[in-house]
This record gives structure tokens, C-alpha cells and sequence, in this order.
């Protein structure tokens, strides 16, 4: 497998950081409701009065030059049933302003050419009449991206009709993703509302569409099958991606051409017959009822699979933390010379930040910061700490942890040696996700009972990590405590490790999927 990196690619808005996908699945646009598994584009159409599914190819081209960044689409796609086709081209500017850790995007449409034949006719988007608008915010944190925007999407169709009657369609939506080294998810709801225009009244319906797409990167541990082998087993380091559709329509079905007994109607009818029902007050009735129903869409891309290095202690044989101490060791968390773990050992900070960095992923600067720096003789920066200096084995780690602010750099001493306490190590962890600020306003409860010795400095995330299940505590008599001045052992360091891959992949792409992709009132 491949290692995951975060890639600019636009998606609704230009600008949506995601973990690469091959094939199709970066070109998605976001605005059409579409899914991609990696080879294949597909999209439903609801001109025809009901869905319809076009699938084919998507090619993306990106330019990015200073804050300016380009995107040409071009849509090449065939309906299911083979009678229809779809051709697009997009082209879009983003603006892009940054501040601090942040960076707005705000989109504008340079050219959109859209032509569709569906159930029997032609549409053709008007020169001049698509408009759209859109923004989107990413707040990087340091082993998190959190994303969220807004967009509008109107465009008229020529209806290719003796009548040229026009057909507006109008899409607004908003988004919700993040994106980490572990996984990454987006939830795009969308409305979308046909009309016809100025006198053609076929053409009437919404939809409500939910869209999710994420890509999910778990460590699967295989044991060994044969008996004569040097290791148990080892852990599969497996990528995965998914995208989810499903549409809430309610149409008018008179644009769809029926079948009747002599087989199907030719448009001349279906025009004649429109002239004449288009004075007729209830459309509904007119057209038989209303076209409703819910139409889901779903794509999977195949697995990507990667051995992790096999590195098999003596002392955590049978140990509670056994699988959680291969895993950080195979991911290279731990750098183990030899057959002992020493899982009871105090954890020290150094290897502690040394190990966060490589499982977040945050030593994974993108090529053209890289090249910038060099070009600039950034290469040697200035240390953080002065007790960590380029000699040290931990050095570029907690160069890393004191740029993205997961220590405190104003005091100018690290003490990587030191013992790693339990209010230190979960703090860190709660700081690399940006996620500190859920903790309420002051005079707050941990829900812990030695919630009063734990220092201010670590209250707001001791109080998130326990909230959001990223710790649990000990149970004494019945009642919780954390023990927040206790040192971290080795196997409890790897744990919390193990934990936090967790979250990064399994907790939010529940919030992210399960939570928000609820779209019907």
C-alpha cells in the first residue's frame, strides 16, 4: 500500500484535503450526485421524471499557482439501460486566503457546458444560465483536518422541444469531512429543486439527497498458520473505501415517455399531448400521481493490503497489552533492539512524542512545502528546546510536536528523559486533535473522583478524552478515578497509541457517517 498523504484536489468547493483514491474517485465533484469505486464514475439524473443511472469516466486537471488554484473537469458517461448519454465539462477558480492554521476557499465557475438525453429527449444547459457559488473552511489541526462549506449550484436546460421549453434546475448543499493519516470522511446534504419554465409544467419534483464518502484504514492482525515458523502472526495494514448515495425524490413522472400497448410513444405525441395537458390545473392528476420513492447508490473500491513488520517480544507474550504493543512496534511507534518490550517501564516523554508522531502521521509535510524550505535554506531550523538538539534521536519529533503546538515551547526545556505522566500524555493526545475546545465552560466536573487533582492545565482534556471514550479510568469502590500524576508504562503508552488510531478511524467516521448522514425530517 501506498503511504497515505494528504493531496489538494477539488472536490464541491476546490480545496477538500482527502486521502488518495485512484481513478475516478479524486475527480468527483461533489455538486452532481455521483459515487466512484476507483475505475468507475457513476450519476443518477432526474430530468427523465425518475432515476436513471449514467456511469463512465471522470478526467480531472489541476493547476495551482500561488493562492489561485484551477480545475477542469470533463464527464464522459452512458447511461445503464445504454439508450442515454451524459457529456460535462467544468472548469473553477478558487481564491484561496490563509490564516494561521486556516484556509478559506471561496469558488467561482469559469465554464460549465452540460448536455444529457434521457428518456427519450435532449437537455442542454443555456450558455450563460449556470451559476454557481461556494466556499469551503479547513482547520488544521495537527493530526486532524476538519472541513466545512457551503455551495449553490443553478443551471437552465434547453429541453430540446418544439415548445423550447427550459428546464431550471437548482442544487444547494453543505458538507461536513475531516481527513487524518488513519481515514477520511465526507457527508455532503443536498436539496435539489426542478422547474419548468416558462409555461412547460412537466417538469416539477425535488430531491433530498444524502451523500458519504470515506475511506477507512484499519490494522488487522493474522496469525500464522503453519507451527514451523519464526513468528505467531503478524498485523495487515488494509485500506478501504466506500461512497454512499441515497435520494428522497418526488417527481413529476409526465417528462418520462410511456409505454403503452403498441409499444412506445413517439415525442411528437408526448408533445401534442403536453400542449394540451398543460392547461389542466392539477398536474398531478394529469400525469397519473405523483413519481416518489427513495433511490440508493453505492460504490466500494477494492482493498489495498501492506505487511507491517513483525516484531515479536518475549515479555508481552500473553500480555493485556500484547496486540496493542506488536501493532506500534510493526508501525515503527517503537524502535526495539532485541526480545524485550519491558512493558512495566516508565514511558519517557521522548519516545512518547516520538511514537505519537509516527502513528498520526505527523511528520508527513507535503513535497512542495519540502521544496520551498529547501529553496529558502530552511533545512536547519532553529530547535524548539535546548535540550533537544539535532543530535538527539528525538529530535525531528519534537521539532514537529513544538511546531504544531502539542508541547510548550516557551519554557525552552523538553526533558524528553522525564517520565511521561497520565494528565501529560492525555493531553497531548486530545491537543493533536484539535479537540480540546468541547470541554464546557470552567467550574466543570471530569466525572472523575480525584477530579481535583488533576492539574487546570490538563482538565479540558482529561474531561474530552473521557466524554468521547478515548479513556475510561479505573474503577475503585464503584467510582472512577484517572490518577493523573501516575506514570505511564510502556504498555499503557502503546494502548492509548492504539487507542487514538482507533478514533482517528472507527470513532469519527461514525460521527461523521452514521451520525450525519440522516438527511430525511
Amino acid at each position: 500500500m501506498r503511504r497515505l498523504k494528504l493531496i489538494t484536489v477539488t472536490m464541491v468547493l476546490v480545496g477538500l484535503w482527502v486521502l488518495a483514491l485512484p481513478g475516478a474517485a479524486s475527480a468527483f465533484t461533489g455538486f452532481e450526485p455521483g459515487v466512484a469505486d476507483g475505475q468507475e464514475y457513476r450519476e443518477v439524473v432526474f430530468l427523465g421524471g425518475t432515476p436513471e443511472v449514467f456511469k463512465g469516466t471522470v478526467k480531472e486537471t489541476v493547476k495551482k499557482k500561488g493562492d489561485i488554484v484551477q480545475i477542469n473537469l470533463r464527464y464522459k458517461l452512458e447511461s445503464e439501460s445504454g439508450t442515454g448519454k451524459l457529456n460535462r465539462t467544468v472548469k473553477l477558480t478558487s481564491q484561496v486566503e490563509t490564516r494561521g492554521d486556516q484556509e478559506v476557499y471561496v469558488t467561482e465557475l469559469d465554464n460549465y457546458n452540460e448536455t444529457i438525453e434521457t428518456a427519450g429527449q435532449k437537455f442542454k444547459t443555456k450558455k450563460d444560465y449556470v451559476f454557481f457559488s461556494g466556499s469551503r473552511v479547513i482547520d488544521h489541526q495537527p493530526a486532524v483536518d476538519f472541513i466545512t462549506g457551503n455551495w449553490y449550484l443553478k443551471k437552465v436546460y434547453e429541453a430540446g422541444r418544439r415548445d423550447k421549453s427550459e428546464v431550471m434546475v437548482e442544487l444547494s448543499g453543505q458538507t461536513e469531512g475531516y481527513n487524518n493519516v488513519w481515514g477520511s470522511g465526507e457527508t455532503r446534504t443536498m436539496d435539489m429543486v426542478l422547474r419548468g419554465e416558462p409555461t412547460c409544467p412537466i417538469w416539477q419534483g425535488t430531491v433530498r439527497m444524502a451523500m458519504n464518502d470515506n475511506l477507512c484504514r484499519d490494522l488487522i492482525y493474522v496469525p500464522s498458520q503453519p507451527e514451523l515458523i519464526s513468528f505467531t502472526g503478524g498485523f495487515v495494514d488494509e485500506l478501504r473505501g466506500e461512497e454512499l448515495l441515497t435520494a428522497d425524490y418526488d417527481l413529476l413522472p409526465g417528462q418520462v415517455p410511456v409505454e403503452n400497448e403498441r409499444g412506445r410513444r413517439t415525442r411528437d405525441q408526448d408533445e401534442d399531448e403536453d400542449e394540451q395537458n398543460a392547461a389542466e390545473e392539477d398536474d398531478s392528476d394529469i400525469y397519473g400521481g405523483r413519481n416518489q420513492g427513495v433511490f440508493n447508490l453505492s460504490a466500494y473500491s477494492p482493498p489495498e493490503q501492506r505487511r507491517l513488520f513483525v516484531k515479536e517480544c518475549k515479555d508481552v507474550r500473553g500480555h493485556w497489552a500484547q496486540r496493542p504493543i506488536e501493532a506500534m512496534c510493526g508501525l515503527g511507534a517503537y524502535d526495539i533492539r532485541g526480545d524485550y518490550f519491558h512493558p512495566g517501564v516508565a514511558c519517557r516523554r521522548g519516545e512518547f512524542i516520538r511514537a505519537l508522531v509516527t502513528v498520526g502521521g505527523l511528520d508527513i509535510e507535503p513535497e512542495e512545502q519540502q521544496k520551498a524550505g529547501r529553496r529558502r535554506g530552511q533545512d536547519q531550523e532553529q530547535a524548539y528546546f535546548f535540550d533537544v538538539d539535532s543530535r538527539s534521536p528525538y529530535y525531528k519529533y519534537v521539532q514537529t510536536a513544538g511546531k504544531k503546538g502539542l508541547v510548550e515551547t516557551h519554557e525552552k526545556f523538553f526533558r524528553p528523559d522525564d517520565n511521561l505522566t497520565r494528565a501529560e500524555a492525555v493531553t497531548i493526545l486530545v491537543k493533536a486533535m484539535g479537540l480540546e475546545h468541547l470541554a464546557p465552560t470552567p467550574q466543570f466536573s471530569t466525572g472523575f473522583k480525584d477530579d481535583y487533582q488533576i492539574p487546570s492545565w490538563a482538565k479540558d482534556a482529561v474531561y474530552v478524552a473521557q466524554e468521547y471514550g478515548l479513556i475510561r479510568g479505573d474503577f475503585t469502590g464503584g467510582l472512577r478515578i484517572f490518577r493523573p500524576h501516575d506514570i505511564v508504562t510502556r504498555a499503557e503508552a502503546a494502548a492509548m497509541l492504539d487507542r487514538f488510531r482507533e478514533f482517528l478511524n472507527q470513532d469519527l467516521r461514525q460521527d461523521y457517517r452514521d451520525h450525519l448522514y440522516r438527511y430525511l425530517p
